[in-house]
């Protein structure tokens, strides 16, 4: 399964799982629904100036974005959270607005990764297998 540059390695993902298909498959669905509430938050911290509440969103965000070996819109997360820590509320609406984006595309590739299959995993774990990690 090739990756998007920049974006999210779903073969990748399941090998940092331990190819646990289970554990896959909860942690998509909990980022698939928990991201979007987030990004709404931060749009909601940033109309209110709220510093505090944005760089603590950046953070979560980066978190689950690392955790997801998503690296690149973990960048961007890293440098909101930082914006935010800092005060620059106009800087971190700009990179809002660039995380956002990747968050999405993020979310359409792992709703595209569920819908390959009826379970959804097996393409990954065929992945997964023949680079050899298991």
């Amino acid at each position: 399964m090739p990756a998007i540059p920049g974006l999210w390695n779903a073969a990748q993902t399941l090998e940092r799982l331990g190819g646990d298909e289970g554990l896959f498959h909860e942690v998509i669905e909990i980022f698939l629904r928990e991201a979007p509430k987030q990004m709404a938050s931060m749009r909601q911290a940033l109309s209110r100036g709220d510093r505090d509440a944005t760089e603590r969103i950046a953070h979560t965000l980066k978190g689950e974005l690392g955790y997801l070996g998503v690296s690149e819109a973990c960048h961007n997360a890293s440098e909101l959270e930082d914006a935010g820590r800092n005060g620059d509320l106009a800087r971190a609406a700009k990179i809002q607005i660039l995380l956002e984006e990747d968050i999405e595309k993020i979310a359409q590739t792992m709703r595209d990764v569920l819908a390959q299959t009826p379970t959804g995993l097996s393409p990954v774990i065929l992945s997964v297998r023949s680079s050899g990690a298991d």
